[in-house]
């Protein structure tokens, strides 16, 4: 499979949490009116007339007094607002953190520079603004914490009984056509499948025979095989949710590095080897290479929105972002455990 590659400049970097997006750039400058402005009256609205204003700092260099009064606020059981900006040139952006009357909690991002895609990454958002704001409804329990940064947020809940059930579960034989016709329904499942890898210094890529897609590949504890050099990865993160909205944490998956696993990487160097020196001598000519093998491990997926959104809006001049791998192009990502069988190096079919 081959993927297209996309020279986009812009970029988004997702904070686990409730979904702040705080857009790469750099040094920080005044916070733009405009945006201020559409935040603000957008976390008003949420928060109700008489709810307290704890204030608007930056991302960068946030105002620890801000975030105070919104944790005293809500431990107060009082309705409030807040916000963070990020400004300058084309990426400008906010977040902000609201408490309404009856003491629902809402997450707002805004982001100035271009509209979100038209879909709601899960059943706890929704789109505003003409899709410049996502606003991510807090899931009870609500518990607020703050990032690294200083950034108040919510904190969701952990159903730990069923994280350990997901945790026990046997792998399950299936295809690599079958995961990408329903991405969903595999979730956080672990999988054994036979597929071809293949990829370069930013893509790392797993397919089937009779797919015209890839999933993204990547190793049990991080990392990707040594033909992969470094990627912008995508919004999409590991792991579900209960009925409540409750997180499911991710299947552990820890990578055995044996024996096969080391001929896996052996032959993955070759690869990259031979495609390094098929395109220095004959740069017009691409030899589709793949290594061949079973592999164990588990699948993250995006929803099912998401999945039915892409069918009609494939990401293929500009990355959404809502993915996982490279830009977020890819709907679901398989995280290797083991490598079953020997794997062969050879030279894949379209």
């Amino acid at each position: 499979m081959r993927i297209m590659k996309l020279g986009l400049a812009v970029c988004g970097m997702l904070i686990a949490g409730c979904g702040i997006v705080v857009p790469a750039q750099s040094a920080p400058q005044g916070p733009r009116p405009e945006i201020s402005s559409v935040l603000t009256e957008r976390l008003k609205a949420i928060s109700g007339g008489k709810a307290i204003d704890c204030g608007t700092t930056s991302f960068t260099i946030a105002d620890a007094a801000v975030s105070a009064c919104g944790q005293k606020s809500y431990q107060d059981s009082k309705p409030f607002f807040l916000s963070y900006i990020r400004s300058g040139g084309v990426l400008a952006s906010g977040y902000g953190l609201a408490r309404d009357v009856t003491g629902n909690v809402f997450a707002v991002n805004y982001q100035g520079f271009r509209p979100f895609p038209a879909v709601a990454p899960n059943r706890h958002t929704k789109l505003a603004d003409n899709n410049h704001t996502r606003i991510i409804e807090c899931i009870k329990p609500i518990t607020l914490g703050k990032t690294e940064a200083g950034i108040l947020t919510c904190i969701t809940p952990v159903n730990h009984e069923e994280s350990d059930k997901v945790a026990h579960q046997k792998p399950v034989d299936t295809t690599i056509c079958a995961i990408l016709e329903n991405p969903s329904t595999w979730n956080n499942r672990l999988v054994r499948v036979r597929g071809h890898y293949s990829g370069n210094f930013e893509y790392s890529m797993l397919s089937g025979d009779g797919c015209n897609d890839a999933l993204w590949f990547a190793y049990g504890g991080g990392g990707a095989p040594p033909s992969l050099s470094a990627h912008v990865g995508g919004g999409a993160s590991p792991g579900a949710e209960d009925a409540e909205g409750r997180f499911i944490l991710p299947v552990p998956i820890t990578l055995v590095r044996n024996l096969k696993f080391s001929h896996f990487e052996t032959q993955v160097e070759q690869m990259a080897k031979a495609d390094d020196e098929s395109y220095k001598k004959n740069p017009d000519k691409f030899v589709d290479r793949c290594v061949t093998a079973t592999f164990t491990g588990r699948l993250d997926a995006v929803s099912a929105e998401v999945h039915k959104f892409r069918k009609l809006h494939p990401p293929r001049e500009q990355s959404d972002f809502l993915g996982f791998g490279q830009m977020g192009l890819f709907e679901s990502e398989f995280v290797l455990e083991t490598v079953n069988d020997d794997a062969v190096l050879g030279v894949c079919k379209d």
